[in-house]
């Protein structure tokens, strides 16, 4: 079955990001070397994902506010692609700093009319 959108952000679907986002998969590791240096450890829990770098360009402030309103909770559930198995996973993230760099803005109400770019990460909290 096909994804309703690209990116699912605690219930709300999120259009597709700008070209340039990535996927970071981390693996934690209790690692350590023995006496001859060689390495010695197990992978600890499994592999978390970050989708880094997501922006989105041009948004109307309605889309923003969608966006924004979305990650309102810090701990949220996000529906994406999995780069490893191309199926769909949904995990709980929390999302690092949210940038809004404003386009252009009404001369009369001095509201943003459109962003130029909003960009925010994604990172799996691992549970």
């Amino acid at each position: 079955m096909a994804q309703s959108s690209f990116l699912n952000v605690n219930g709300y679907d999120l259009p597709c990001p700008k070209y340039g986002f990535q996927y970071i998969l981390s693996t934690a590791v209790d690692a350590g070397r023995n006496l001859n240096n060689a390495v010695v450890g197990q992978k600890v829990g499994r592999e978390v994902v970050k989708l880094d770098t997501l922006q989105w360009v041009g948004l109307k402030p309605d889309e923003r506010i969608r966006i924004i309103k979305a990650l309102e909770p810090f701990f949220v559930p996000v529906t994406f692609q999995d780069c490893r198995t191309g199926g769909t996973n949904t995990v709980m993230m929390y999302h690092g700093d949210i940038t809004v760099k404003p386009l252009s803005v009404d001369k009369y109400t001095h509201e943003v009319t459109q962003d130029e770019v909003l960009s925010v990460n994604l990172i799996d909290c691992g549970w």
